[in-house]
């Protein structure tokens, strides 16, 4: 198994599969482009989110990615407006297509998410595709939680 700490640049999705290869780094979520209008402002003391993308087959022995993302991030409340930090712990199986048409035919038999990896992945950018999906739309504090006289 091949064991690289990413330092952010890209790779091929179909060889870290075939090889089960492993990266694996943290992501400042404070810096990440595509999540800057989901943070909440101003909070700070929130370590780096950490993740992994190890390359692995599925049950029917399709090329795939096992992407695992772990950490917290502050976000705002859409109750209160006050920041809310919420806990991040998602492990996901990717497929991997080789094209559209590949995709879409994977999606058609599969409950897996499909990715198509017909050109070099960077890291950071799956991390933030898979932080984009497990963030709530609409984060709240549990009720009764919210600051005092906003709610």
């Amino acid at each position: 198994m091949q064991h690289i700490t990413s330092t952010g640049r890209s790779f091929d999705a179909f060889r870290l599969a075939r090889e089960r290869g492993v990266l694996e780094g943290t992501l400042d979520v404070a810096v990440a482009p595509r999540l800057a209008d989901r943070l909440a402002d101003g909070v700070t003391g929130i370590d780096p989110l950490c993740w992994r993308i190890a390359g692995t087959r599925d049950a029917a022995g399709r090329p795939a990615l096992a992407i695992a993302i772990a950490g917290r991030v502050p976000v705002t409340c859409q109750r209160c407006l006050a920041p809310l930090v919420v806990a991040v712990d998602r492990q996901t199986v990717t497929l991997l297509a080789k094209s559209e048409q590949d995709a879409d035919a994977l999606d058609a038999g599969s409950a897996d998410e499909v990715l198509v990896a017909d050109h070099a992945l960077v890291p950071s950018e799956l991390v933030e595709d898979e932080l984009l999906l497990t963030l709530p739309f609409a984060p709240t504090h549990e009720p009764g939680a919210c600051v005092a006289g906003k709610a």
